[in-house]
């Protein structure tokens, strides 16, 4: 009696022991599922936090404005740039009718001389004027002539962050408040809602804008083919204004 006495023991120590791993076994399935359903609520609510905004029309934003304000410079500097050139074509010309001893050169020295003077120094005034008003002015005022809607981008930048962290606050309540679980995924699902809505609204004022700044630039590029085509042409002789063309 004693040996089945004692065997009886061990079977029960294997079985507890069994039950032990199978109901810890259960309490990590149990654990995997709330963290499946915890990451789902996660995804629902709008993911991790981002660095930057992925509304594509804010993107897309940021890429033209970003060219805007190096359009913005760079088109400051080649009308400076233009301006000095004239300058300088003018001086050269001088030195070098000035100086050439040799009849022939000297003739086409002073007729380089006179193409360089104050008629082409009107048609260089003429077109930084033509520059300035269709490539550097449309460009200054969509740098610095929408304050509003910058600041309705700084205020969807805060919106964001508002929601991210309010999102943190809530995933970390259902993770260490499971019991209320339906309230934080009631509170997430009610915040995608209207950080979703607030989304569309900011996306359609985005592309509104961004269409605006597109056609700008479109007119801008072409006042500096014009620009450009009309400087070179006059500089190799064409009448003032004619664009050097037949």
């Amino acid at each position: 009696q004693t040996y089945a006495a004692a065997v009886q023991m061990h079977k029960l120590a294997s079985l507890s022991a069994e039950l032990k791993s199978k109901v810890q076994d259960a309490g990590s399935a149990l654990s995997d599922v709330r963290s499946r359903v915890t990451q789902q609520v996660i995804d629902a609510a709008g993911g991790g936090a981002a660095e930057e905004d992925e509304i594509p029309e804010l993107q897309q934003h940021a890429r033209i404005d970003a060219s805007l304000r190096r359009l913005y410079e760079r088109s400051d500097k080649y009308m400076r740039a233009l301006n000095q050139v004239c300058e300088m074509s003018r001086a050269l010309s001088e030195d070098f009718a000035n100086v050439l001893a040799d009849p022939a050169l000297g003739q086409a020295a002073s007729a380089f001389k006179a193409a360089k003077g104050p008629h082409a120094q009107a048609d260089s005034t003429v077109l930084g004027q033509v520059l300035y008003r269709n490539v550097f002015q449309p460009v200054r005022r969509e740098v610095e002539g929408r304050k509003d809607f910058e600041r309705r981008l700084a205020d969807r930048k805060k919106v964001r962050l508002d929601y991210e962290a309010f999102r943190r606050k809530q995933v970390g309540l259902l993770q260490s408040d499971p019991t209320n679980k339906s309230v934080y995924e009631g509170n997430l699902e009610a915040a995608a809602k209207t950080f979703a809505r607030h989304s569309e609204g900011v996306a359609r004022d985005v592309a509104a804008v961004n269409a605006e700044r597109q056609q700008m630039l479109s007119v801008a590029f072409a006042g500096l083919v014009l620009s450009q085509l009309e400087f070179f042409s006059s500089s190799a002789g064409g009448p003032p204004g004619g664009g050097g063309q037949p």
